[in-house]
């Protein structure tokens, strides 16, 4: 249940936010949605699964533990995100 609320309230703050450029809608509005839906693993012995930037600012403010551990998989998936845009634009200014 908390998955669901998180993915509608984040879907519905990129749009929010992506509808201040008209140009570039498409990309922030991507970019935004990767950023917070990411999921990191709480604890490396646990399978549970939280958003990778709350955590980490969470561990940040109220347990000071400052280890980008949580941070990994936003890493992976951002540049693969940045790439798939750029692609993307591509395509769109050769064919389109």
């Amino acid at each position: 249940m908390f998955w669901l609320m998180y993915v509608c309230s984040s879907a519905i703050l990129s749009l929010i936010v992506s509808k201040i450029s008209k140009k570039n809608h498409l990309k922030i509005f991507t970019i935004l949605l990767i950023i917070l839906l990411t999921p990191a693993q709480i604890e490396v012995s646990e399978s549970s699964y939280a958003p990778s930037l709350l955590t980490f600012i969470f561990n940040i403010l109220f347990q000071q533990d400052f280890s980008i551990r949580v941070l990994k998989p936003l890493l992976l998936t951002l540049p693969f995100c940045l790439g798939s845009l750029f692609l993307y634009s591509t395509i769109k200014k050769r064919f389109f």
